[in-house]
């Protein structure tokens, strides 16, 4: 049975103590105290706890709140935890695990505490320090957090790990009580493997009677912040994707990664040593924000909340006591990211959060609607390779356009309101030499010069609203007046025309592996495909990116320059862009044109994903494009005629929508592993009811855009500033309403 998890504020604590002796009495007469070499033993029990009916998880959990604090059970099968006693004799690192196992009838008393190395020696008495022998024990756990002590510092001294992305180990159903009324809560069970804590305790050797355990009374090391979220007052269900907590104002903030942990302290003799961390491993890496998925990974879903129900789960932080201010003071802000709408946030002011306890921080409901300004909320130093985009497929291919082949249903302005920063437009030159946008080899009234201006009014609607986005257009050519050279030449021409009219917001700096979200803010990268050599044979330059597009996949990709197109290589282009994917289903015909199959296109989609994490994992230079093309249609034929038989075209870009869209999701919510995703490109790319949430593109959309959260993206180490919100919080307790 599966334990309804409440979390709320206040410390807790545990004891490594026998059933019967809590304390050691120091004072008492000690007839036949230990000797050194003899194994020193340790029991169980845990304190401030109550009967837990309901049983426990498959790990150490947190229970419900008791009036004394919140209870810690152990794990049936077994928790380690990691004891260091420098003056004990063996063994020689004076560090060993242990497994408590608990009663079966009740889970906060041990069965047993026993080594988890039957074989190996446990701690032994040694001959300790000071006249009566005094010995220093620092327990950690869990013990797998513990890899080892410093050789000439042997202090009690670990080594750990908070991650960005804390995703709920799994999602159960029970009940939290705001303001006095129970109210249906959905709870994301968090890995407890995060939930650090230590010991410190100092006990003279003569003073210990033979059989006599050693307490050791368990802190929290980090600080936790409980955040319940409620749903809509009234209404329809909200969908919610993920949570971020992040620092909003201070130096080169720190809630993630790697720390170093002095659990001995600064107070050799005391017994209540107050652990210093110090934060460790690259700085320079995005470190102020912590993600939450709000994706149930064993039913394939995100979270809703209908009207009175609410959400609860924990965030752990780096401890924040570092004296030299790298880790603190942290003023945080909670952000909630729906699906179909505004991101909603909460800033904390830092008296707010209290560190090494449990934070409880009830947000306010849920509102529908509101633009998803999510570039903004962004570290404007992190490198623009390392982003992830939602695109749409050939952006203005819509019925309203007489495509023959649908692939948006929306305009441009709206696939803006719905995130996309990405799109592709494609285009024909005029006898004029105007480049305007081009449907089924037909230009449409509307030029490049004209689509571009769209997206600049939004950046433009965007920075009045305080907001810094950005977007990414790909220009490809399709038919025509005059020869495709003379086509690159008046796109060449048109874009050096937009850049140098601030209106239209074109990019025109130089483009390298080391420009950030900053430089481009507010900004409209563009980017041009040629179809060949003879394309760019004496063309000029214009502030673009260029590649040749000659197939839809290139192992290993493409080199792409910036400015000239037959210039030195700038970035490299790792892209998929399958279009036509045959389905052989419905085929009834031998033969088709179709660039890939079904299995290939999956393929190729699974690989630029693993490409980008292997990228990330060997490549420190972050001078890689990536495109992962999920839209598309299938394309099969068809026999059919009573008096004769007559082939049938058929193009389905619904259901290739369908398949490669749930196939997108899912893969890029079952990953755990560091990667930007690139440029990510859809069909439907909208959030509307009759349109894209048919097809999971507002899923995907929503997917791709939390990625730029989940994970530790790489950026500029120069400015050590992280951007101030202009939202403030300046009431303790509860909140109650949204920033504006």
């Amino acid at each position: 049975m599966k334990r309804n998890l409440v979390l709320l504020s206040g410390m807790f604590l545990t004891a490594l103590v026998s059933c019967t002796d809590d304390v050691i009495d120091n004072n008492k007469i000690v007839e036949n105290p230990v000797q050194e070499g003899e194994e020193i033993i340790f029991g169980s029990s845990l304190s401030d706890t109550e009967n837990n009916e309901n049983g426990v998880d498959s790990r150490t959990v947190y229970g419900d709140r008791t009036s004394t604090g919140v209870p810690v059970y152990w794990n049936p099968e077994g928790d380690e935890v990691a004891i260091f006693c420098l003056q004990s004799s063996q063994p020689a690192n004076h560090l060993v695990n242990y497994v408590v196992k608990p009663q079966a009838n009740d889970a906060t008393l041990s069965e047993s505490v026993t080594k988890v190395n039957l074989e190996a020696a446990g701690l032994q008495w040694g001959e300790g320090e000071g006249e009566k022998g005094e010995h220093r024990f620092y327990a950690f756990y869990p013990a797998s957090a513990v890899k080892g002590t410093e050789e000439e510092n042997q202090t009690g001294m670990i080594t750990a790990n908070i991650p960005v992305n804390q995703q709920p180990e799994s999602w159960s159903e029970g009940e939290l009580t705001i303001d006095n009324v129970p109210v249906k809560a959905k709870f994301g069970l968090p890995n407890m493997d995060y939930a650090y804590m230590y010991a410190y305790n100092a006990v003279n050797r003569e003073d210990i009677e033979v059989g006599d355990p050693i307490s050791l009374k368990f802190k929290n090391l980090v600080t936790v912040i409980d955040i319940t979220v409620q749903g809509p007052v009234s209404g329809e269900p909200i969908t919610v994707s993920n949570i971020n907590v992040s620092a909003v104002e201070g130096k080169n903030v720190i809630l993630t990664g790697d720390f170093t942990c002095n659990i001995r302290g600064a107070q050799e003799n005391s017994k209540e040593v107050t652990a210093e961390c110090t934060a460790a491993g690259d700085l320079d890496e995005v470190r102020n924000t912590i993600s939450i998925p709000c994706y149930d990974r064993e039913k394939g879903e995100f979270i809703q909340l209908a009207p009175g129900e609410c959400l609860n789960v924990k965030a752990y932080l780096i401890p924040d006591v570092d004296e030299s201010h790298i880790i603190r003071p942290r003023q945080l802000q909670i952000a909630v990211t729906t699906m179909n709408g505004a991101a909603k946030r909460k800033t904390l002011q830092t008296a707010d959060v209290t560190p090494h306890k449990i934070n409880r921080v009830l947000l306010p409901h849920l509102e529908a609607g509101g633009v998803n300004y999510w570039m903004s909320n962004l570290d404007p130093n992190i490198y623009v390779t390392e982003l992830s985009w939602p695109g749409s497929k050939m952006s203005m291919l819509t019925s309203g356009n007489n495509s023959n082949i649908v692939y948006q249903n929306t305009t441009i302005e709206e696939q803006l309101l719905a995130g996309v920063r990405a799109f592709i437009f494609q285009t024909q030159r005029m006898y004029d030499g105007e480049i305007r946008i081009s449907v089924n080899s037909n230009a449409l009234d509307i030029s490049l010069s004209q689509s571009l201006q769209q997206i600049a009014d939004f950046l433009n609607e965007a920075e009045q609203a305080g907001k810094r986005e950005s977007a990414f257009v790909l220009v490809t050519y399709n038919a025509g007046n005059g020869s495709q050279n003379d086509w690159m030449q008046s796109v060449q021409q048109t874009i050096n025309n937009c850049a140098s009219d601030s209106k239209y917001r074109i990019f025109n700096k130089e483009l390298s592996p080391n420009t950030t979200l900053g430089d481009v803010a507010s900004k409209i990268i563009v980017k041009a495909n040629y179809n060949s050599a003879d394309m760019i044979v004496g063309v000029g330059t214009a502030p673009m990116l260029y590649t040749i597009w000659e197939v839809p996949y290139v192992e290993g990709g493409l080199p792409m320059t910036w400015s000239d197109p037959n210039g030195a290589k700038a970035f490299t282009w790792l892209y998929q862009e399958v279009t036509s994917v045959f389905d052989a289903d419905r085929n009834e015909v031998s033969g088709t044109s179709a660039e890939a199959t079904k299995e290939q296109k999956r393929q190729y989609i699974t690989n630029i994903f693993q490409k980008s994490v292997d990228a990330y994992k060997n490549n420190d230079k972050h001078d890689t494009w990536f495109m992962n093309d999920l839209g598309g249609y299938y394309y099969y034929k068809t026999e059919e005629g009573m008096w004769g038989w007559r082939e049938e075209e058929h193009f389905d870009p619904t259901g290739l929508a369908t398949d490669m869209n749930n196939l997108g999701v899912q893969l890029l919510q079952e990953r755990t592993e560091n990667a930007a995703l690139g440029l990510v490109y859809m069909n439907f790319a909208d959030r509307d009811a009759n349109s894209g949430q048919q097809y999971r593109s507002d899923w995907l959309i929503q997917t791709v855009i939390d990625n730029n959260f989940k994970f530790a993206l790489r950026k500029k180490g120069d400015d050590k500033t992280t951007r101030t919100y202009d939202a403030a919080y300046q009431n303790s307790g509860d909140a109650m309403s949204w920033d504006e």
